[in-house]
C-alpha cells in the first residue's frame, strides 16, 4: 500500500470512542462582514504566517463562493458551519489562492458539499518537493491525526486560471487574477470590483514579511504594484489582521522585500558569500519554518541566490 493510501485510509474512518464526531468537532468560526454579503472569516492575529490564515465567503442568491478551505478536513468543516451560520444557499466554488497545505487541505470537505474548485494549476510547492505522501505525513503530524480524518487532496482546478477570469454568479462579479508567481507559483488573488475588496492570499501578510522562498522577489513586486493600482478599500492578507490602510501594508511589504533585494545584490556584486551576507540576520526558528526569523532567514537565502543567478546572467525565473 502506498503511503498516502496507508494515510488517507485511516484517517476517513474513527477509530474508537475519542475518535467520534462529538469529541473532534470544532466549533464554528467568527465570520466578519466587509461589504453586503461579503464576509471574512479571520484566523489568527499576531502570530504572522504560524496562525490559523483567513479565509472569506461571498454569498449570492445564486450560492456561495468561499475563499480558501483552511489546513484540515476539521477546520474545513468549522468553516463550512461558519457559512451555514450565515446563509444556507449551496457553496458553488471554492477559490484557493494558492497551494500550501494551511489554505488548501480542508478543500475535500467543499467538494463534498458539492462546490468546484477554481485554482491555479501549477501546485508545486517547496513542501512538496519529497512526494505528495510526504507532504500528507508531514502535515498530520503538524495538525494531527483527527483533524485530518476523511482527508483527500483536492485542491485540483475544476475551473483553472493562469491569467484573469470572472466568476459572475447571482449578480455578484468577483475577478480571480493569476498574481505572477511573488509567494508561490500558484498565487491567485479575488478581486471584488463593486465592494472594492481584495482577498490577496499569502502576498501579504500581516507584518509585511511575504515569504518568497516559493516564488520570487520581483515577481512579488510586480503583485505588489497590482494591488496598489486596484486600490483596495479592503485588503484581506493570508495570514492575520486585516489592515486599517491597506496602500501602508503593501509599502510596508515592498519596503522590507526592496531593502532584502538591495542588501542581497550588493553581497553578491561584493563577492561576500551567502553566509556572512545572512551572518547579521538572526538564526532561524528550531521547527519553526514559518515563524518571523525563520522567514527573513529563508527569504534572504532565496533572494541572494536570485541576484547571484541575475549578475552571472542567468534566466531570473528559480525552480
Amino acid at each position: 500500500m502506498h503511503l498516502l493510501s496507508a494515510l488517507i485510509f485511516p484517517l476517513c474512518f474513527p477509530v474508537g470512542p475519542a475518535a467520534s464526531a462529538d469529541t473532534v468537532r470544532t466549533p464554528p468560526f467568527v465570520a466578519r462582514e466587509l461589504a453586503k454579503g461579503v464576509f471574512v472569516v479571520p484566523g489568527d492575529t499576531g502570530r504572522g504566517s504560524e496562525g490559523r490564515p483567513n479565509a472569506g465567503f461571498i454569498v449570492t442568491r445564486q450560492g456561495v463562493i468561499v475563499i480558501d478551505a483552511l489546513a484540515s478536513p476539521r477546520q474545513g468543516e468549522a468553516l463550512l458551519r461558519t457559512i451555514r451560520g450565515v446563509t444556507r444557499q449551496p457553496v458553488r466554488w471554492l477559490v484557493l489562492t494558492h497551494h500550501h497545505p494551511d489554505h488548501h487541505f480542508g478543500a475535500v470537505v467543499f467538494r463534498r458539499a458539492g462546490a468546484k474548485v477554481v485554482a491555479h494549476p501549477d501546485t508545486r510547492v517547496l513542501a512538496s518537493e519529497g512526494g505528495q505522501e510526504a507532504l500528507v505525513a508531514d502535515w498530520v503530524r503538524v495538525v494531527g491525526l483527527d483533524a485530518m480524518r476523511g482527508f483527500e487532496l483536492a485542491d485540483a482546478p475544476d475551473r483553472p486560471v493562469t491569467g484573469t477570469d470572472t466568476l459572475r454568479l447571482g449578480g455578484r462579479t468577483i475577478v480571480v487574477a493569476a498574481a505572477g508567481g511573488g509567494h508561490s507559483a500558484g498565487d491567485l488573488t479575488v478581486w471584488l470590483p463593486g465592494e472594492r475588496v481584495l482577498f490577496a492570499g499569502d502576498l501579504l501578510i500581516e507584518d509585511g514579511i511575504t515569504m518568497v522562498v516559493d516564488g520570487s522577489a520581483a515577481a512579488l513586486g510586480r503583485a505588489l504594484t497590482r494591488i496598489d493600482s486596484l486600490v483596495p478599500r479592503v485588503v484581506v492578507p493570508g495570514h492575520g489582521a486585516i489592515p486599517a490602510d491597506p496602500a501602508a501594508l503593501v509599502g510596508r511589504t515592498r519596503t522590507y522585500i526592496s531593502g532584502l533585494v538591495g542588501d542581497m545584490r550588493a553581497a553578491v556584486e561584493r563577492g561576500v558569500p551567502m553566509r556572512r551576507a545572512l551572518s547579521s540576520l538572526p538564526p532561524p526558528d528550531e521547527d519553526r519554518p514559518v515563524s518571523l526569523n525563520s522567514r527573513r532567514r529563508r527569504n534572504a537565502a532565496r533572494v541572494y541566490v536570485e541576484e547571484e543567478r541575475s549578475y552571472m546572467g542567468l534566466e531570473d525565473s528559480l525552480p
